[in-house]
Parts: structure tokens; C-alpha cells; sequence
């Protein structure tokens, strides 16, 4: 029996690393040529981002291969009337698919340990290797945004003039939480400081509420308070430039994520759209099991005369796009905090996880 695991697992890792570089070597191309088109970059930063990006595109490859590996490696053995033989020796379909969750099972902690911890420090470091990779690769309109977290559980970033720190910003409602700005004079003195409960976008202007402002920390004298209940705050970025810091949560890794929502829930705000982050973690490495197994039902028809490889192709590959499109639907309706969180990411799977135990409750064939 161990020949047979070894003959199965051998097939279809040889075709799931087969797909991988397949895969890869498309979104390379594509990449590639995209970012050559850029006239902002130099050719040089597209292929250092293109290597930075790596974690990224895998964690989309890799269900597909999964889903690939399956497919070719059970018609391989259908065509060569292997699987007629390892089925009649004994071999049951149950410890086929068994074997096929192993393997798949070895890619989704790859894919997990990647999307969790790989991604996040690429992302991290990516202003290292090229300079001002936050405006030239996401587009921002200010020029002089930087972005980071510094460990304390705040979203920070440096703009022309000053330094701004804040625990959440609200997509929909266009407002910023537990805001302080640090300016600085032109010889990068720290100047003033105006601590801010909550500021809102409201007819082209910011708006803080709860001001606390410490001004001429520069100076030899103490410096001066004063405090407003409302206050426009002089901040040059857009909102739809601060979109762009959320981006910066995709840097922390698993544990810190987990942190900082924790701390989010503490100061009151909305954690939806980061739980569903959190979750999709989790939900993302689950569909390389479940596109594994997809595309395994056809070992009920294990006589190549009896199923059709065409038919095959299309039905498992249709259920995939429909798997895509109502996930990205449904993540789309967690970020919104339409639905929850945990509906969002994994609804689908588990929807799909049903589905195939029904095929396979109705083939009982499945039993040892």
C-alpha cells in the first residue's frame, strides 16, 4: 500500500509544482510588462517589486494548483488504467482522498505560514529596497506619505511637515480616531502637538473634534494650551489618500493583527473589516483542501471510457469561478459590515465542504 501513496502523492505534487511554475511564470510576464509601461519607475524597482510581490501572487496560485494537481494527475492515472488497477488491489477511494488531503494539506500550511508571516514582512520592508515605493507603485496623490505601525499599535505616518498617529480610520464615514499630529519648523524642530479625539472630512475640510493643542514647544519658554470642542486641522492628505494607510495593516503578521484589533476593540471602534482580514488568513489556506478535493470526484469513474476529461475540466472549473466570485462578494459585504465577519470568509467554504460530502455520501463507494 505504501507504493501506491508513494505513486499517488509522486503524481500529484509532480503536477502541482508543474501548475506553480506555470502559473508563475504567466503572472511574471504580465507583471513584468505592466510595470515596464510605468514611467515612474525604473526598470530595475519593477523587478525588485516584482520579488517582493512573490508571497502575494503565490497565495493565489497555489489553490489553482492544487485544484490543477488533482485534476491531471487522477486523469494521468485513469488514461495509463492505473487507478482501475490501484482500486481493484484493495485500495479504497476513501484512502485516496485521504492522501490527497495530506498533500494538500503540507500547501495550506506553506500558504498560511506565507499569507501570515512572509507577505506582511515583505510588505514591511518594502520602502528598504526601493525608495518611495508607496507613491510609485499605489499611486498616492501625496507625494510624501510613509506609513508605519513603530510597535505601538497606532497607524503612524510622516507627511510634508509633520508627523500624524491614529488608531483607526473609517473608510465610510471618512474619519480618523485618536488622532495627534506632531509639526515640525523647516529645521525639523517638533513645534506643536494637537491631540485630537476624533476628526471628520466634512465640505472639503478636516475637522477635529476635541482639540488639544501644545504650540512653541521650540521655544525656551513653556509652551502654550488651548483646547476647542471643533477646529479645522490642517492636513494635507485626501481621504482618499488615507485608503491607502489601511493598506499598511496588510504589513503586520497574524500576531500583531490579532493585537492591534484587540486594541481597536478596546478603544470601541469597528473591527469588522479587520476581522474579516484576520479571517481570511485562515479561509484562504482552507481552498487549497477544498479545491484538492474538488477536483477529485471523478475517481468514482475511475475507467477512462466512462467520464470525459473535457467534462471534467469544465465542471471543476466552473464550480472555481463561482467559488471566487460569490468569496469576493461576500468579503466585499464583511468589509461593509453588512454581514459578519465570520459568515463572510467562511460561508463559502463551508458551503462547498457540504457539497462534497454529499457527492461523496452519495458514491458509496467512498467507504473502506
Amino acid at each position: 500500500m505504501n507504493i501506491i501513496r508513494r505513486l499517488i502523492l509522486k503524481e500529484w505534487f509532480k503536477f502541482f509544482i508543474g501548475a506553480v511554475i506555470a502559473l508563475f511564470l504567466l503572472i511574471t510576464i504580465a507583471n513584468l510588462i505592466s510595470g515596464f509601461l510605468r514611467g515612474n519607475v525604473t526598470a530595475t524597482e519593477v523587478i525588485i517589486n516584482h520579488f517582493i510581490e512573490i508571497p502575494g501572487y503565490l497565495n493565489k496560485i497555489f489553490p489553482v494548483s492544487c485544484l490543477m494537481a488533482s485534476l491531471f494527475s487522477i486523469n494521468k492515472l485513469k488514461n495509463r488504467s492505473e487507478l482501475t488497477a490501484i482500486f481493484a488491489s484493495g485500495y479504497s477511494r476513501q484512502k485516496y482522498i485521504i492522501d490527497l488531503v495530506y498533500a494538500s494539506l503540507i500547501v495550506t500550511f506553506v500558504q498560511f505560514f506565507m499569507t501570515s508571516y512572509v507577505s506582511p514582512f515583505f510588505k514591511l520592508h518594502k520602502e528598504t529596497f526601493i525608495s518611495g515605493s508607496t507613491h510609485k507603485f499605489k499611486n498616492l496623490r501625496s507625494q510624501g506619505l510613509r506609513s508605519s505601525t513603530i510597535g505601538s499599535g497606532k497607524m503612524w505616518y510622516k507627511s510634508e511637515g509633520y508627523f500624524i498617529s491614529f488608531t483607526n480610520y473609517d473608510q465610510r464615514k471618512k474619519e480618523l480616531y485618536n488622532v495627534n499630529i506632531y509639526r515640525l519648523t523647516v529645521d525639523s524642530y517638533l513645534e506643536e502637538i494637537e491631540s485630537i479625539k476624533k476628526v471628520y472630512w466634512q465640505d472639503g475640510l478636516w475637522i477635529g473634534d476635541k482639540v488639544l493643542k501644545l504650540d512653541g514647544l521650540n521655544e525656551k519658554s513653556f509652551p502654550k494650551s488651548t483646547s476647542n470642542e471643533l477646529l479645522p486641522v490642517s492636513i494635507t492628505e485626501l481621504p482618499e489618500d488615507l485608503r491607502q494607510i489601511e493598506a499598511d495593516v496588510t504589513t503586520l503578521n497574524i500576531v500583531k493583527l490579532w493585537q492591534y484589533i484587540k486594541q481597536l476593540q478596546h478603544s470601541g471602534i469597528n473591527i469588522n473589516e479587520y476581522m474579516v482580514l484576520f479571517y481570511d488568513k485562515f479561509s484562504n489556506s482552507i481552498i487549497c483542501i477544498i479545491f484538492a478535493i474538488l477536483a477529485s470526484v471523478s475517481i468514482f469513474n475511475p475507467n477512462r471510457r466512462s467520464s470525459s476529461f473535457g467534462k471534467n475540466i469544465a465542471a471543476v472549473f466552473f464550480f472555481t469561478i463561482l467559488y471566487w466570485l460569490v468569496y469576493s462578494y461576500l468579503i466585499e459585504l464583511g468589509n461593509n459590515s453588512k454581514i459578519s465577519p465570520f459568515i463572510s470568509t467562511f460561508s463559502v467554504p463551508l458551503s462547498f465542504t457540504l457539497i462534497l460530502i454529499f457527492i461523496f455520501s452519495k458514491n458509496r463507494k467512498l467507504s473502506s
